[in-house]
C-alpha cells in the first residue's frame, strides 16, 4: 500500500499536519529536530507526495505534454530531447505522444493531455487534411491551458512558434547543387498539408529562379517524408534526365540511395543527391549525405522556454521565433559528368 503522511507522522511522532509543513518547507516555526524527525520518518518510509492532491491544491500537474507527429524521425527525437532538458530544469516532467502523422491523432492526445491535467502543451502538427487543426485548437481553448507550436505554424491555433527558416535550407542546398553546374535537378517534396513542406518547395523554385532556370513540373514529385516514397519517387525523376535530386528530408534520400544500389547507379558519379535535416545517419551512410542541418533541439529547449514562461504567467512574443539552418557539403554531390 503507498505510503501516507499520516503514516510518516506516526513514524515520527507528530501531527500530520506538522509533517505537511516539514515536507512541504513551511517549517519555520518548527524546531529543527521535528523537521529533521519528520524527514528522517519520509526517507525511511520512502514516502512520496500524492500528486493527484497536490494537483488540486496547487493548480498544477508539472507536466507539459508534447505530441509529434513520428518517434522514428530523428529530427523529432532531438527536439523531444531539448524539450525534456529545458522542462526537467524547472522540474516539469514531459509527457510524449505520438500521433504516426495522423491529424486525428493530434484531436485525441490534445483531448487526453487535457484531461490529465498538464500545465501547458507542445505540438507538432500533422498535416491537417480535413480541418484537425481547428479541432485542436478547440480542445485546447477548452483546456485553458498555454500551447507553443514547433516547425509548423497554424493560422487555425492562435499559439506562438518557434520554427526552422525551410526555404533558406532549400536555397542553400539547391544553389550548392547549381554552383556545382547541375542545371535538370528533381525534388521529393514532402506532404502538401505541411507548411515546412511547402516553404522547401519555395527554396527550391526560388533556387532555380535566381539562376534562371525554367521549372519543369515533371522534376518535382510529391514524396511523404518516409523512405518509400523517396525510393519510387528516383525512378519517375531518372526517366526525366535529372542529374541530381534534392529530397526534402534525409529518409526520402536514403530511399534515393536505396534505388541506387539495387539499380547499379553510383552517388556521386552518376547521380548527386542532397537532402534536409541532417539525421544522424547522414554522415556515416557509405556515401556521406549532402544535406541541411535544422536546429531541432534548439527548437525544443526554445518552444519549452516560451511555454514555461507561458505557465508562469509571463508575457511571450507572438511572433514565430526563426532559427536559421546550416549547409552540411559532404561527398553525395559533385559535378554532373557533362561539366
Amino acid at each position: 500500500m503507498r505510503v501516507t503522511i499520516k503514516d510518516v507522522a506516526k513514524k515520527a511522532g507528530l501531527s500530520p499536519a506538522t509533517v505537511s509543513l516539514a515536507l512541504n518547507g513551511k517549517g519555520e516555526r518548527l524546531s529543527p529536530r521535528t523537521v529533521q524527525a519528520a524527514l528522517d520518518a519520509a526517507r525511511e518510509l520512502d514516502y512520496r507526495p500524492d500528486q493527484n492532491a497536490l494537483n488540486l491544491i496547487t493548480h498544477r500537474s508539472n507536466a507539459i505534454g508534447l505530441i509529434l507527429p513520428d518517434i522514428c524521425n530523428a529530427v523529432f527525437a532531438r527536439i523531444a530531447h531539448g524539450a525534456q532538458e529545458r522542462c526537467q530544469e524547472d522540474g516539469y516532467h514531459l509527457i510524449l505522444c505520438n500521433s504516426d502523422g495522423q491529424p486525428q491523432k493530434d484531436v485525441e492526445y490534445c483531448r487526453v493531455l487535457a484531461d490529465r491535467g498538464v500545465d501547458g502543451m507542445l505540438l507538432v502538427l500533422s498535416p491537417d487534411t480535413g480541418g484537425y487543426a481547428a479541432e485542436c485548437s478547440r480542445e485546447i481553448r477548452k483546456a485553458q491551458v498555454p500551447v507553443v507550436l514547433i516547425d509548423r505554424e497554424s493560422r487555425e491555433i492562435a499559439a506562438p512558434a518557434v520554427c526552422t527558416d525551410h526555404e533558406l535550407g532549400a536555397l542553400l542546398v539547391v544553389r550548392h547543387l547549381l554552383e556545382l553546374g547541375h542545371r535538370k535537378i528533381g525534388c521529393i517534396s514532402g506532404p502538401p498539408g505541411v507548411p515546412s513542406a511547402q516553404q522547401r518547395m519555395r527554396g527550391y523554385r526560388r533556387a532555380l529562379w535566381e539562376y534562371g532556370i525554367e521549372q519543369e513540373t515533371g522534376l518535382m514529385v510529391e514524396g511523404d517524408y518516409r523512405t518509400e516514397s523517396g525510393y519510387w519517387a528516383t525512378e519517375r525523376l531518372l526517366e526525366q534526365g535529372v542529374t541530381a535530386i534534392f529530397a526534402c528530408n534525409d529518409l526520402m534520400a536514403c530511399g534515393v540511395y536505396r534505388y541506387a544500389v539495387e539499380h547499379g547507379i553510383q552517388i556521386p558519379k552518376n547521380l548527386s543527391v542532397a537532402g534536409f535535416d541532417d539525421a544522424e545517419f547522414s554522415d556515416v551512410l557509405a556515401v556521406p549525405l549532402t544535406t541541411v542541418r535544422q536546429p531541432s533541439f534548439t527548437l525544443g529547449r526554445a518552444a519549452a522556454e516560451r511555454l514555461i514562461a507561458q505557465i508562469r504567467g509571463e508575457t511571450v512574443p507572438q511572433e514565430p521565433e526563426v532559427f536559421p539552418p546550416e549547409l552540411k557539403i559532404r561527398a553525395s554531390a559533385c559535378p554532373p559528368k557533362s561539366v
